[in-house]
């Protein structure tokens, strides 16, 4: 963590420590969480984001503004430290329709907010990931020797899809770690991962990520059962989350274990689409 970073963002004392989770580059110093931008107009826009959205039943960390006034300060942002912890999403957790509703309160209140030009020129592994899934990208580049097994599943996936008529707006594509219960308050949610995708994608993206990594079994799907195209939904995020896996493992053994890993969730998925 630079000096010059805690400096700037009015950080007095004490160490920074990183934090768990993410990508490992995300740091607590005092009452501020530190992380750094993508890119200086991408931190700009999300911190504008959480400054301006609000609404009951959620909270989010608020951006702390540099010495200079600005969002960013030397490749870095700042947010207000909030309280909570993570659910345990193993077997069938408690924690679903509280998360169900502040998807839903969250979505809600950001259906409105615009979302700048520049974005569709962004290029990463969770864009190319959600272009495939949508329809918006070949697959076909992708899905060679060093996909290894994913691209089966990535296949018999896209090829179960068919249109939904479902509006998009700003959504948070990855709620299953950045949803931090505690008790009195209402959740909050916290880093930030823009789609513009319809607002049950959220929900379908928790489903296969904990279905797949945390234990969850899938009685939980009846939860979403309300939920317009949740199984074309869950087929998207699916094809998302193996996709960007892809884009990170290829070539490596690292396919592999996220096959085994997803396969059961691609087979339940699968089963659905076919009644």
């Amino acid at each position: 963590m630079p000096r010059e970073v805690l400096a700037t963002f009015g950080v007095a004392g004490g160490e920074p420590a990183r934090l768990p989770g993410g990508q490992g580059t995300t740091w607590r110093a005092g009452p501020m969480v530190l992380k750094p931008a993508d890119s200086l107009r991408e931190g700009r826009w999300l911190a504008e984001v959480y400054d301006a959205v609000s609404g009951p039943g959620f909270r989010v960390p608020r951006p702390v503004r540099a010495a200079t006034g600005d969002w960013v300060a030397h490749g870095w942002t700042a947010w207000q430290w909030v309280a909570g912890a993570p659910a345990d999403w193993s077997g069938v957790s408690p924690r679903w329709p509280e998360l169900i509703a502040v998807s839903r309160a969250l979505h809600a209140a950001l259906a409105g907010v615009s979302v700048p030009s520049w974005r569709a020129t962004v290029e990463n592994r969770w864009v190319i990931g959600d272009q495939v899934a949508w329809g918006e990208r070949d697959p076909g580049p992708l899905l060679g020797p060093a996909a290894g097994p994913l691209a089966g599943q990535v296949r018999a996936l896209l090829a179960a899809l068919r249109p939904v008529d479902l509006p998009d707006q700003l959504v948070h594509a990855d709620l299953a770690g950045n949803v931090l219960f505690a008790d009195g308050a209402a959740p909050a949610v916290i880093d930030f991962s823009p789609l513009e995708r319809p607002a049950g994608l959220p929900l379908a993206v928790v489903a296969v990520d904990t279905l797949t990594w945390r234990r969850a079994r899938p009685e939980v799907l009846s939860y979403l059962a309300g939920q317009p195209e949740i199984d074309q939904l869950l087929a998207r995020a699916q094809v998302y989350r193996l996709v960007t896996e892809i884009v990170a493992h290829a070539g490596t053994p690292g396919t592999g274990a996220v096959a085994r890993a997803a396969h059961p969730v691609t087979d339940l998925i699968l089963a659905r689409l076919a009644r």
